[in-house]
């Protein structure tokens, strides 16, 4: 009996020093902890979105956590939202909704890579459209990625995007979700996967969400308040980002500026300002961003487009047609202008001479002791001769009968 004791109490002896080995290693913790520590890094980067305005350009910046430091990256000829970090192909996606040139009829994908680079995949289209021309995210505000999946909220639905490089639906919707209650979900302007719990975290800026922490179910579309995290008034809340510990989010106007803020996970404290910038119409973030990530490659080809630009095409600039010249200024030219209009009942036809002829002479002398007479403001008549004549005939006939007058009463004294 004492030999057999001896051999159990070895044998429960390496056993308990192997599970020790085991339990050190991190074998037995549960496979949830095991993701969960191996992605939580020492900090957190983050890719921000800054929109100043409404439309592009949209400036980009890499966030540093929690100290809050900012290095601006380039500035994206897009209108960049609802964007969401792939760790797997180390870039990130987000929903171009225009550029400089004004809006997209449908919303187009862009994949954003370490150097700042911007590439536009195309129209996000429901999945077995051949050439989408609308999409059905078009204005989406909120974005994450877990692995192959992309989920973008716009309005009450949640969208999933492939965006898997190899597969025939890149970058096309392949499910939607109705997210419920809708008073909780159209206040939610960003949000952030979390792999330990598979929900969606943001922060719901509706008057039912009061700036509390919610999390939405991709599969189900449940939207529910976290209990005890609540983050100050500040309206819309466009960028959150989940670090170690704790939950970074963007006020994108608080006051006259844009604040970041961050809340312990576990209620522990309240919110405090860990970054400040301009006052903001829209942003997102996307992170945290690994080292390799961040660091562009140096052996592959280099880019397309050269760095901070975006690789669309430059926007074309309409150069505006001159403007026409204003006319010169009237030069009088020798070209005798049509009569007037006679105010004459029947005025006889008048014939324009050619532009070769000369201007036409003045009447003659013996009508400007008529025309003194005349006080009324009217058009000269075109028959002045004719009227001439008449009037000469007329004078002629009156000196004939008054000199026949005065001979006849001559003949009738030397009669009497």
């Amino acid at each position: 009996m004492t030999g057999t004791r001896a051999r159990w109490a070895a044998a429960f002896g390496v056993a308990a020093a192997v599970s020790a080995l085991l339990a050190a290693s991190g074998w037995l913790a549960p496979p949830v902890s095991r993701l969960a520590v191996a992605r939580e890094p020492a900090g957190c980067t983050v890719l921000q979105a800054e929109n100043e305005r409404s439309g592009a350009p949209t400036t980009l910046r890499l966030l540093s956590l929690p100290g809050g430091v900012t290095r601006r990256v380039s500035q994206a000829g897009y209108w960049i939202n609802a964007m969401g970090y792939s760790a797997a192909q180390g870039v990130v996606y987000g929903v171009a909704d225009g550029t400089r040139a004004g809006r997209y009829h449908g919303a187009h994908a862009v994949r954003i890579d370490a150097a700042g680079v911007v590439t536009d995949l195309g129209v996000i289209g429901r999945a077995g459209a051949r050439e989408p021309v609308w999409s059905p995210v078009t204005g989406a505000t909120a974005g994450a990625i877990d692995g192959d999946r992309w989920y973008v909220r716009q309005g009450s639905d949640l969208y999933t995007v492939d965006i898997n490089p190899a597969g025939a639906e890149y970058v096309r919707v392949v499910h939607r979700t109705s997210l419920r209650p809708v008073s909780l979900a159209v206040g939610v302007d960003d949000f952030a996967f979390d792999p330990a719990d598979g929900l969606l975290y943001g922060v719901s800026a509706t008057s039912r969400g009061d700036s509390s922490v919610v999390t939405l179910d991709p599969s189900s579309g449940k939207v529910a308040v976290v209990p005890g995290l609540r983050f100050p008034d500040g309206g819309a809340y466009g960028s959150v980002v989940l670090a170690p510990g704790a939950i970074y989010a963007t006020a994108n106007q608080a006051g006259r500026r844009s604040v970041m803020f961050r809340l312990p996970r576990d209620g522990s404290g309240q919110a405090t300002a860990v970054a400040t910038g301009p006052p903001l119409v829209s942003g997102d973030a996307a992170g945290c961003l690994s080292e390799s990530a961040l660091r562009p490659p140096t052996t592959s080809p280099p880019p397309t487009t050269p760095p901070g630009q975006s690789s669309e095409p430059p926007p074309r600039t309409e150069t505006p047609s001159p403007e026409p010249p204003p006319p010169p200024p009237p030069v009088e030219q020798p070209v005798v202008l049509p009569p007037a209009p006679v105010p004459a009942p029947t005025p006889p036809p008048v014939v324009t001479p050619t532009p070769a002829t000369p201007a036409p002479s003045p009447p003659p002398p013996t009508t400007r002791s008529h025309a003194r007479t005349e006080k009324k403001t009217e058009p000269v008549a075109q028959d002045t001769g004719r009227r001439t004549e008449e009037k000469r005939r007329w004078g002629l006939t009156a000196l004939i009968l008054v000199l026949g007058g005065g001979a006849a009463v001559g003949h009738v004294r030397r009669h009497r």
